[in-house]
């Protein structure tokens, strides 16, 4: 055995020592490396630059060692000494999770401020070290860390020992470190979450363990409070969350028949002063927060779905989300649904789980655009994703039906083995949710425009190879036809809901409108350049991923009251069979079955070819005319804008 003993002052000053003499060695280098007229790596990658890198690495045993010091130095004394067989990095590590298992296991409303400040700023430093955070929360236990959280949750509620904000930081930083710690090699990720949610849910308890939990911890009516947040890091393992989201399912099916179910116990012990978000007075609801882990960690939660379909069901159809607005059910499906390890590996299992939550919670009674707003940009970006399928619904879908994934192909987009089946009756309830943000109508504008173009450019670079082929000009008719549908839907969806941030429906719509324009614009021409080989090679899933406007794209036009659109059905369809005849005649310049020497030069800026965006509105007729001057010989005035307008406006209604 061996004993250390450290002097902390001593320690601490070695560590700056240490920390300023690889400091000066690296300044010192940079400085000879500067001033010499030959090159000297020997200074940076050789024996110099590898003693300020050895320094470096040997302060981690140093700190390590100090804040082991400090931890064990109860009675101020300024040294500690402890006792180990091997004073080794990873035994100190050890040492130093187990004290601050204690340090945090012994806070009451007597602790010191200080105490509490100290503690919080050594997990800052430490909540990313596996090691530490291993050791720590093995000796916690599951039932000490929600022990602990209590402990915190009740110093907070009555105002503690000092600041609540501070014992609120303190908390984060556990939680940081359990998301560590469930990574780490060797932890028992899966029984660790299993048995966090088991003490966090008291129903889960036998008499035995109650009463235990009891003796140590103090007691409170706040389980769900202190689960939720707990949950709310969506980097732990995969095998965390599956243990924990399988335990609290048990609790969900168990009690969904009894007198009380999981969400009337939420109810009761959902609220408390853990900061997890809560608005608008619902309580905390974990299972929401769970499946909000399962968005950022795709391939678990089609773990969870899928080892057991009756949950889709349950989860999809039956249970109620209106605690969280449907945002954790709907960023789960989301991230399921368009992870590409999933896609490739469980094509059929993904697709066939889109589109049966898509079905259900479309008909689920808190599934609207005024109560389910969190959910927005989640299944925008699952209808931006497989656009394509709303599209095929829209035109020609099923009405109603079971929730499936089939074969798709789409002529000059590509053909799936496995894509999600969409319902008719359920396009309003999803488009209306989607549509209900500015984030989640900008995804469904890049979606659109994205899909729009694509289809256009690949059938402008199909008539580049084949322009006699007389079919083509009836596929183009088709696809413009195709457009118009989609864009009327859309417009009149924006049209129907209240969009924070927007001065009118008008306004909204408008920026709308100009959304779809400068998404069409950012997809390459011809599409086959970056979206597979026209007629040929499969298109990828994500293949929408890459429209993507940016942040805030629609600038100022959200709160503009100069309303630019119009509810007129007759001149909407006038303005967007403009904007298609400039969109097809710029795509078959670009794919060379118009050649550029006959393209008129007002179609060119600083020797580049313009798009919609470019033309001034005033001068949109003057361009029509011209770019149909060009697009004739493949499709005629009438061929465009009478499949256009008949579309469009059996789809377009004035906005609500």
């Amino acid at each position: 055995m061996t004993t250390v003993k450290i002097d902390i002052d001593m320690i601490g000053a070695a560590i700056t020592a240490a920390e300023d003499l690889a400091s000066s060695i690296d300044s010192q280098s940079a400085a000879a490396r500067s001033a010499s007229p030959i090159s000297l790596p020997s200074l940076a990658d050789g024996t110099v630059g590898k003693k300020s890198q050895w320094i470096r690495d040997h302060l981690e045993d140093l700190t390590t060692r100090r804040d082991l010091a400090i931890l064990l130095d109860t009675k101020g004394t300024g040294s500690a000494s402890y006792t180990v067989v091997n004073d080794t990095l990873s035994g100190v590590k050890e040492m130093l999770g187990q004290e601050l298992a204690d340090s945090v296991s012994d806070l009451d409303h007597k602790t010191d401020p200080d105490e509490i400040a100290r503690i919080t700023a050594m997990l800052e430093t430490w909540n990313k070290d596996g090691d530490v955070m291993s050791s720590m929360f093995l000796k916690l236990g599951p039932d000490g860390t929600v022990g602990a959280m209590a402990n915190i949750s009740s110093l907070m509620g009555y105002g503690g020992s000092g600041d609540p904000d501070a014992f609120s930081d303190l908390a984060e930083r556990l939680r940081t470190g359990l998301s560590t710690a469930s990574n780490d090699p060797g932890f028992p990720a899966e029984e660790f979450g299993r048995d966090l949610v088991r003490y966090s849910v008291v129903p889960l308890l036998t008499d035995e363990e109650q009463r235990a939990f009891a003796e140590n911890f103090p007691s409170g009516m706040n389980g769900a409070n202190i689960l939720t947040f707990l949950m709310q890091d969506t980097n732990y393992h995969d095998d965390f969350l599956l243990g924990a989201a399988r335990t609290l399912d048990d609790f969900e099916q168990m009690s969904k028949d009894g007198m009380l179910d999981a969400s009337g116990w939420y109810n009761h012990n959902g609220h408390g002063p853990l900061d997890t978000g809560r608005e608008g007075g619902w309580y905390d609801d974990p299972m929401a927060a769970i499946m909000h882990n399962f968005g950022e960690n795709p391939q678990a939660g089609l773990t969870f779905f899928t080892e057991d379909p009756d949950r889709q069901k349950f989860y999809f159809n039956d249970r109620s989300w209106e605690a969280d607005g449907y945002g954790g059910i709907s960023h789960a499906v989301e991230g399921i649904g368009t992870d590409a390890t999933n896609l490739k590996n469980h094509a059929e299992d993904t697709t066939g789980l889109v589109s049966r939550f898509l079905d259900q919670v479309a008909n689920s009674p808190g599934f609207n655009a005024e109560d389910a707003t969190a959910a927005s940009p989640h299944i925008a970006d699952l209808l931006k994703f497989y656009m394509p399928a709303v599209d095929s619904a829209l035109r020609n879908g099923p009405a109603e039906g079971d929730g499936t994934s089939g074969p798709f192909s789409l002529d000059h987009f590509g053909d799936f083995d496995h894509y999600p089946v969409l319902f008719t009756d359920d396009l309003d309830s999803l488009m209306s949710v989607a549509m209900s943000t500015q984030d989640g109508t900008q995804s469904i504008a890049e979606g659109v425009g994205g899909f729009q173009k694509t289809q256009l450019n690949n059938i402008a670079a199909e008539l580049a190879a084949n322009p006699d082929d007389p079919n083509l000009r009836t596929e183009l008719r088709d696809i413009l036809q195709r457009n118009a549908s989609l864009q009327g839907f859309t417009e009149y969806t924006v049209g129907t809901v209240e969009i924070e941030g927007a001065a009118d429906r008008d306004a909204q719509r408008q920026a709308y409108i100009d959304l779809v324009s400068d998404a069409a614009g950012m997809v390459p021409l011809p599409g086959a350049d970056q979206l597979g080989e026209v007629g040929g090679k499969l298109l990828d899933y994500g293949w929408s991923q890459a429209t993507e406007l940016g942040t805030n794209a629609a600038g100022d036009s959200w709160a503009s009251e100069e309303a630019g659109a119009t509810d007129n059905a007759e001149k909407r369809a006038e303005a967007g069979s403009n904007r298609l005849k400039v969109d097809t005649f710029l795509s078959l310049v670009e794919s060379g079955v118009i050649p550029r020497d006959e393209v008129p030069d007002h179609w060119f800026k600083n020797g580049r070819l313009i798009g919609v965006g470019d033309i001034p509105p005033e001068q949109m007729g003057s361009y029509t005319q011209s770019a149909m001057n060009g697009v004739n010989d493949y499709a005629t005035n009438y061929d465009l804008e009478g499949a256009y307008r008949e579309s469009f406006e059996s789809f377009y209604q004035p906005a609500k």
